[in-house]
């Protein structure tokens, strides 16, 4: 059985760029740019935490951009332990499919931008008395006018990103500081730089985080040629509009 939901409500975004930036000297860029990705990554994993906990009821929902417009369509499908799609039960549900479009204004401390995001969903481990929900799923999302300020200066991108949500479980039953016990979402940015230090060209980056049970995470941003990445504290409990991370080494 397939339950279509459309709302519009104050929330959060993220996703795609392309960029032109006053940034002087490559390597400051490279740098504002992987921390610029990791603001991109930061709000779209809240935002994706919210869509997973949309069928959940209860437990740890992060708080999505500050003064942010979020048109979203939700469709649920559900089925049973044969794999028959059917009404929602909560003892005779085994698995539940949602598939989610949604455009967005974001606005972060000194981060602004508008975007749509896609993803397709699956919540698995749900029969019976269950104690944990497991989910997998992909998505992708566009960002424009993505634009960031800092004592650097100011940079404009739009981009373009996929990701892969694995095997993220959640803890049964959802209490107020239920949080990803672990699972990762890898997330791959292209970025089109317009006017930059090195003129017009095509950068990415990967940023995966790993969830562990808490709202303190661990997100590493990966350059083109970088093995290690830069690694970063990722705090899924920021309130509304701040800025959700820092990096380790500060």
């Amino acid at each position: 059985m397939k339950h279509c939901v459309r709302s519009t409500a104050l929330a959060l975004g993220l996703l795609t760029l392309v960029a032109c930036s006053d940034t002087v000297g490559p390597d400051a860029f490279e740098d504002s740019l992987t921390f610029d990705v990791a603001m991109i990554a930061a709000d779209a994993v809240i935002d994706e935490l919210g869509d997973m906990g949309f069928l959940f009821g209860g437990g740890a929902v992060p708080a999505p951009s500050e003064a942010s417009t979020r048109t979203v369509t939700r469709t649920a499908t559900f089925y049973d332990a044969e794999g028959n799609e059917h009404d929602r039960d909560p003892l005779t549900t085994a698995s539940v499919h949602l598939a989610i479009e949604s455009t967005h204004e974001f606005s972060r401390d000194s981060w602004s931008a508008t975007g749509t995001r896609s993803r397709d969903l699956w919540i698995t481990g749900l029969l019976g008395e269950e104690t944990t929900r497991t989910v997998n799923g992909t998505g992708h999302g566009e960002v424009s006018r993505s634009k960031h300020t800092d004592a650097d200066g100011t940079r404009t991108y739009d981009m373009s990103s996929t990701s892969v949500i694995e095997d993220v479980i959640h803890p049964v039953p959802r209490t107020d500081d239920a949080w990803p016990l672990s699972g990762t979402i890898t997330r791959d940015v292209t970025i089109n730089v317009i006017n930059g230090p090195d003129a017009d060209v095509t950068k990415s980056r990967t940023v995966v985080i790993i969830f562990n049970g808490t709202n303190l995470v661990t997100m590493t941003v990966y350059g083109e040629s970088s093995v290690d990445g830069e690694t970063f504290e990722l705090d899924l409990s920021t309130r509304s509009g701040r800025h959700p991370f820092r990096k380790r080494d500060r």
